[in-house]
């Protein structure tokens, strides 16, 4: 039932095994209002998607690159989907948008790279059934495939560009960031080949 997969941690190489999947809620298309519909899922389960990537393509991830990294998928998604992805709203801090629950859950590695998976209050790790949510898997695949390579600190300068959705909600000293403002951030079009519309 669990896949047991390889991944580098530094200079070793370890064994983990994989989340088990599940799906988003049904997408269906957006009625037009400007709002966004359902509720999202744990910050974690998404996490772990993008962890799922680091470990399989060796690209390691320390909290901050893994929560800008998952800005920007929430963004596309929420984009093109109409619906929210997760369940909690990031929050405007100095150096990006930031989600308290990932901030919490990585703590403890204090910079350094992430090597294991987030857990639910059950000791389980969960993930986002890619094949269930084209809509997912495209806005994990654009941000993946163009932006893994960026440092933290890279994607943290593009957070933080003038119109975007982390800039307005600090500007204007909003304790979070509207997923409809995030739905609407284009500010990093150019870096994942996109045209601004």
């Amino acid at each position: 039932e669990f896949r047991r997969v390889l991944f580098r941690s530094g200079s070793r190489l370890n064994y983990m095994t994989e989340p088990q999947t599940m799906a988003l809620p049904d997408v269906t298309l957006p009625v037009g209002d400007g709002q966004l519909k359902g509720a999202g899922v744990s910050p974690a389960v998404v996490a772990n998607s993008v962890l799922r990537r680091s470990f399989l393509e060796y690209e390691p991830l320390n909290s901050m690159k893994l929560q800008r990294l998952m800005y920007f998928i929430a963004c596309l998604y929420q984009r093109e989907s109409g619906f929210v992805l997760l369940s909690e709203q990031f929050q405007p801090w100095e150096y990006g948008p930031a989600l308290a629950s990932i901030h919490e859950e990585f703590k403890s590695f204090d910079g350094k790279d992430i090597t294991v998976y987030a857990k639910d209050a059950n000791g389980r790790a969960r993930m986002v059934r890619e094949s269930a949510n084209p809509a997912f898997r495209r806005a994990i695949s654009v941000v993946w495939d163009n932006l893994s390579g960026y440092t933290a600190v890279d994607l943290s300068r593009l957070t933080h560009r003038k119109g975007s959705a982390w800039y307005e909600a600090w500007t204007y000293h909003m304790p979070f960031i509207s997923n409809e403002s995030m739905a609407q951030d284009d500010s990093f079009f150019n870096e994942i080949g996109w045209v601004r519309q």
